[in-house]
């Protein structure tokens, strides 16, 4: 979704967009204008084209699998009677009427693949134990084969002419040759972990598709085949042929490192090597969050060798792949249950979405078109003609704060409504809004304020519609910003070039922090009053703005104690008086002391020069000497501690030289202020 104030407007809404204050806190809008953010809505009957326009599609019925987990392959039989296989109890079900009923149990893990021979036996694949099984037509299964070595069978498919039945396997890389009796011998032997796709074209020729090297090859006969095209990625999840053109789905998984690319040229033979002992693909069944992690890419292989790539999966890995008329192909994806329709032109549509996360296998060319999915098993049917009531509905849109919602514009052809709800949950319940009366032209948005809005726009069932943009305007609450910490720091005595410490200055640096939910610009104003007082002051006139996070005080013409320093953050410079926000933290007490001690009453007594220094704030924190100005030495108080802001002091006549001196007492307070006095004597 993209966010953006109102000075971006399109064309259509220039003249609205002048009327709009345009502000870091102001007006703001929600777009939807582009294939990525459209695509993240809810589909139902409607199509979004890569172009970035909402129009009719399909309509689909759901019939429901109670009680399991994934619908995992397909097969149409030649009286058009459809077979469903599932995990994970490996059971498969027949689907008549618009209802599916139990047809046969494997007692197996997972019934991979489906193919018919054409006379009335189905074949099912399984895994764990590769178990092939063979089913009449009432549905007794038995145990047809179980090629050696072989732990997941991958895909099925049956060769009319030479009577045998291909099974793609794994963790071995191998494909076997079935005969009628169920004998299974090693067709092709891959140097691949598992072999994990086939499809025959009309002539009869076999491809396949591997895991580790994303290998797509084309069979010559037993021993014997070709690398067509080697891939990016570490497997090849689905492929289906015609007319020697290949429609490929190359998936890269994390956590598996692919192979390092074989150096082969496209069609060049390649014998059966020996068995892989590359560590095993994770089958792609046995992990959802897998499917969804993955990134998958569609390719067109040509008849000449050449791959073009058609589409990049955003939402994930892609699961399924199947040609359509005039060039179509259709992919389902292992994330957001979803089926993409991609043109020989590149341009793409996102066909359909369902609640299932994952599209496992399509038939989308047979005579009663459908799909089954997995991560929550279900069949769809795909209906006759465009969807009855094709819609569309936004993902859940967040203001952030609570907002006030204003003019809903759109650009499309032909008959469109739209409707809006909000509410404060970011997913709707029963706490959100009913849905509005239905716009069919720009206007205010009826549905009342909150954080978090939705859309619904509805398309014309008879006639041509389409939406192109959807904009959406709202107000953001104001959130005031937040002075978090107020900090001070003292000026500190600095020594000058003899080393000598000079006066501190008086001059304080205020610094604070603040949060700024609203990313407006901000003015600070600062204030200040003595601890015991109730009247803040301000620090600068009212024509001084400050908008960064320190300032300097000037404390020279204040009296010396301890003080209290507020700040207050508005943000005025970006809002309209009547709902600027203000609010203010204040700091610790501070002691402000600008002025030096005192030291009095210097005088000698039984042999040492006494005094004693005194300041107003406190505590004395420092006593020297020095003798005719030469070094500088420490004199501790009478009581041994500098405590107290009223300090007397002696220094012995035995810590001085004998004759005539001029003795200086200099004493300094906390922060650094000093005073010092003379005394003449004359040690004996």
């Amino acid at each position: 979704m993209k966010m953006r104030t109102t000075i971006l407007l399109s064309t259509l809404l220039s003249s609205l967009a002048l009327a709009l204050p345009v502000s870091a806190g102001g007006t703001r809008s929600f777009l939807l204008d582009s294939a990525s953010v459209l695509g993240e809505g809810k589909l139902e009957g409607t199509a979004v084209e890569s172009d970035g326009s909402i129009v009719r599609s399909i309509g689909t019925r759901r019939i429901d699998l109670p009680g399991i987990a994934v619908a995992r392959s397909i097969c149409v039989m030649p009286d058009g009677t459809t077979y469903v296989g599932t995990g994970n109890d490996g059971k498969i079900f027949v689907l008549k009427n618009g209802a599916a009923t139990l047809f046969a149990d494997t007692k197996q893990v997972m019934v991979t693949s489906l193919t018919t021979d054409g006379a009335g036996t189905l074949f099912a694949g399984t895994l764990p134990k590769a178990k092939i099984f063979a089913i009449d037509k009432a549905g007794k299964a038995r145990e047809f084969a179980t090629p050696a070595g072989a732990e997941h069978i991958w895909a099925l498919n049956y060769d009319d002419k030479q009577k045998l039945l291909f099974a793609a396997t794994g963790p071995e890389g191998k494909i076997f040759a079935i005969d009628k009796a169920g004998k299974a011998d090693v067709y092709y032997d891959s140097e691949a972990s598992h072999i994990m796709a086939l499809a025959r074209d009309r002539d009869g020729t076999l491809y396949a598709g591997t895991s580790d090297q994303a290998l797509l090859l084309r069979l010559r006969g037993p021993g014997r085949a070709e690398v067509v095209y080697d891939f990016e990625g570490n497997e090849l999840t689905a492929i289906d042929v015609r007319d020697g053109e290949v429609a490929v789905v190359a998936n890269l998984f994390p956590h598996v490192a692919p192979s390092k690319p074989a150096v082969v040229t496209p069609s060049s033979d390649v014998a059966s090597p020996k068995a892989s002992t590359n560590t095993p693909a994770v089958p792609p069944v046995a992990s959802a969050d897998r499917l969804q992690a993955g990134k998958g890419q569609l390719f067109r292989v040509g008849r000449d060798g050449d791959a073009e790539r058609l589409f990049t999966a955003d939402e994930g890995s892609l699961t399924t792949v199947e040609w359509g008329e005039h060039g179509v192909i259709y992919v389902g994806t292992g994330k957001d249950g979803h089926i993409h329709r991609v043109q020989p032109d590149h341009s793409h549509a996102l066909w359909v979405d369902v609640d299932e996360r994952q599209v496992l296998a399509t038939k989308l060319g047979a005579a009663h078109p459908l799909f089954v999915t997995g991560d929550g098993a279900a069949i769809y049917e795909v209906l006759a003609g465009p969807a009855s009531k094709p819609m569309w509905t936004s993902k859940v849109l967040d203001a952030q704060v609570p907002a006030r919602f204003g003019q809903l514009s759109f650009r499309g052809q032909g008959k469109v409504t739209l409707q809006t709800r909000s509410g404060n949950t970011e997913k709707p319940d029963a706490t959100w809004s009913e849905w509005s009366t239905p716009l069919t032209a720009a206007g205010a948005i009826a549905s009342p304020q909150a954080r978090f809005l939705q859309i619904r726009a509805n398309l014309d069932p008879q006639a041509q519609s389409v939406v192109y943009a959807i904009e959406a305007f709202y107000l953001p609450h104001n959130q005031p910003a937040l002075v978090t910490e107020v900090s001070i720091e003292p000026p500190r005595p600095k020594p000058d070039k003899t080393g000598r410490t000079q006066p501190a200055s008086s001059l304080y640096k205020v610094k604070w922090k603040s949060e700024n939910p609203d990313s407006d610009n901000l003015r600070f104003r600062l204030f200040y009053k003595e601890e015991r007082g109730s009247q803040w002051r301000p620090m600068l006139r009212e024509t001084e703005i400050v908008t960064g996070s320190e300032q300097s005080w000037e404390t020279d013409g204040i009296p010396d104690g301890y003080y209290r320093v507020r700040v207050e953050a508005s943000d005025e410079l970006d809002t309209d008086a009547s709902l600027a926000k203000k609010s203010s933290t204040d700091s610790e007490p501070l002691l402000v002391d600008n002025h030096p001690p005192h030291l009095g009453d210097l005088h000698v007594q039984n042999a040492q020069i006494v005094g004693k220094a005194l300041d107003g704030q406190g505590p004395i924190s420092k006593l020297e000497y020095t003798v005719d100005g030469l070094e500088w030495k420490l004199l501790l108080p009478s009581d041994g501690i500098f405590d107290t802001a009223a300090e007397s002091f002696a220094l012995p006549f035995s810590r001085l030289p004998k004759g005539d001196h001029v003795v200086v007492i200099r004493a300094a307070d906390a922060r650094g202020n000093t005073d010092s006095a003379q005394l003449e004597v004359q040690v004996p």
